[in-house]
């Protein structure tokens, strides 16, 4: 059998071994025939055949956790992600203040990438300043790391947000006066005011997808997931619906794994019939997200001890039900066939998660799927082994540890910060990483990340965190960012180039493994393809 396309180099990431292999990757429709020396033998008359010299061939980059929707419209003209360059509450509202201006056809105002950490840990803002300078439009800004929605009164108004709400996780932020600030924290409580972010026009929306493939495409991406527990509702019918119709039409250049909300749920029915209804190699659902905690930036993380510089507390309003009720819900949705994946930052909810499992794993017997913990940014050393021993993926976020420009170190103490993204020790437990972004909280860009956990600096080579020894080689990031993220979605069919696979291949503008890792950052992508087609070329 020939080959429609043969891409060739003399360094090959198959994700079957740790070093490049020289040779070849044979493509045939959207299979891979095989890859290393004996592809190049597949080329018949009709074989596109392209030579990469030594640039790195490897499988597509496998983003283990994005939010798929708000990370479309994030990275679109409807919404203003300048605010993350902020450095204060006024400079932020500035910069939101000349984006209404040059978008007076925006009937809401959208930001996203505020973070107290960038604005010196001043006291979070409140809905005055934006009262002040939007009064007459709603204005809904998304914090960097997604938990946290800041709006003023208009946009309060519009989501219907009262003083005497009561979510099931999370919090309604209140003034002394007992009158709403204007913040709400944690997804079930701020669940109304995303709906709004998400309210585009059928066509304005598509077009949002569109840009949003493309830009993913670039970055050598070819599968990803919406993360955000998408309730069992008219708006996440609709989101998954449109995505479907451009799968139909052609248009989805990415594999989109769904996952719709645990918390609260022991009949999962309705998940059940959205799996049937969304079950292709493109487009599936792939299990159920829950919440077990939130950040330790506003101390909604729920720590094993107190936060070092909020004694008084643990973890505020977390987690979102008891051990017992979170426990039935995880056993009844494994039980349904439905793999769980726990949002969890801090060592009180990663060492929930783990009993919860177990619990799962004694009432419903050898899983034949894999569950999974995100984030894990920090953990207690007792706790590591067990991944393993659960068969949990640690699904984590190297970046993330940039991002958090230590500000860990004050919040849970140096000590404990000795087991913060312990990627190493994880591995070395036996446990089998996943990587990806959390997108929109970090961009697509995978080689920022890799660089990141291979040589635990910030992008001006400064050391970030106090836990250096937790680096691990660019094989592995590599191995974590295409085999261990295809775990994580339960799929054997993407991941490593080898025969049969789904042909989801990128070739790097360079040799990743022959450069210093300061490079590696640096590092773009000439060519993706994805499910045997070219998606992408620079």
């Amino acid at each position: 059998m020939n080959a429609d396309l043969i891409l060739k180099s003399s360094r090959i990431f198959t994700g079957l071994s740790p070093e490049p292999v020289s040779g070849a990757v044979a493509i045939k429709g959207n299979k891979i025939l095989a890859a290393g020396p004996e592809a190049e033998r597949l080329a018949g008359p009709g074989t596109e055949v392209r030579n990469y010299g030594n640039k790195l061939i490897m499988p597509g980059f496998i983003d283990a956790h994005v939010h798929y929707f708000v990370g479309a419209i994030s990275a679109s003209d409807h919404m203003c992600d300048a605010i993350s360059a902020s450095t204060s509450e006024a400079e932020c509202v500035e910069m939101i203040r000349n984006f209404a201006k040059e978008h007076p056809e925006e009937k809401r105002i959208l930001g996203i990438g505020w973070f107290p950490a960038n604005w010196n840990d001043a006291p979070l803002p409140t809905k005055q300043s934006l009262d002040e300078a939007i009064p007459e439009r709603p204005v809904y800004l998304i914090s960097a790391d997604c938990h946290t929605f800041w709006m003023n009164s208009k946009a309060l108004e519009e989501a219907g947000i009262t003083a005497d709400m009561k979510p099931k996780s999370g919090s309604v932020g209140k003034l002394e006066n007992g009158e709403l600030s204007g913040l709400l924290f944690e997804p079930d409580a701020f669940q109304p005011a995303m709906a709004k972010v998400m309210d585009l026009e059928l066509e304005q929306m598509k077009q949002v997808h569109r840009d949003f493939l493309r830009h993913i495409n670039k970055c050598g991406v070819t599968s990803i997931s919406e993360m955000s527990a998408d309730d069992y509702n008219d708006t996440t019918y609709r989101n998954y619906s449109v995505v479907k119709k451009m799968e139909e039409e052609g248009e989805l250049t990415c594999r989109l794994h769904l996952y719709t909300k645990l918390d609260g749920y022991t009949d999962f029915t309705k998940a059940l019939e959205y799996k049937e209804r969304f079950c292709s190699e493109k487009l599936r659902l792939s299990g159920v997200k829950g919440f077990l905690d939130g950040v330790t930036s506003t101390f909604t993380g729920l720590l094993l001890e107190p936060y070092a510089d909020r004694p008084q507390t643990r973890g505020v309003d977390v987690p979102n039900a008891s051990q017992e009720d979170n426990t039935r819900y995880i056993k009844a949705a494994n039980k349904a066939g439905l793999p769980v994946r726990l949002h969890c930052i801090a060592d009180g909810s990663v060492r929930m998660a783990l009993d919860m499992y177990e619990e799962s794993r004694k009432a419903n017997g050898q899983l034949p799927f894999r569950n999974t913990i995100e984030h894990i940014e920090n953990i207690h050393p007792d706790d590591i082994p067990r991944f393993a021993e659960l068969s949990v993926i640690p699904s984590m976020q190297p970046y993330h540890l940039t991002l958090d420009f230590n500000e860990k170190i004050g919040r849970i103490g140096r000590e404990r910060c000795r087991w913060e993204w312990p990627h190493r020790s994880l591995l070395d437990s036996g446990a089998e990483l996943a990587f990806g972004t959390d997108y929109p909280v970090v961009d697509f860009d995978p080689f920022p990340s890799v660089y990141a956990a291979v040589t635990r600096l910030d992008d001006d080579g400064k050391p970030t965190g106090v836990n250096p020894r937790e680096r691990i080689t660019l094989a592995e990031a590599l191995t974590a960012y295409t085999v261990g993220a295809a775990k994580a979605y339960n799929r054997d069919d993407i991941g490593v180039l080898a025969e049969g696979k789904l042909a989801d291949v990128i070739v790097v503008d360079r040799d990743l493994f022959g450069i210093p890792a300061e490079e590696l950052k640096e590092a773009s992508v000439d060519l993706t393809v994805m499910d045997g087609k070219i998606v992408y070329e620079k």
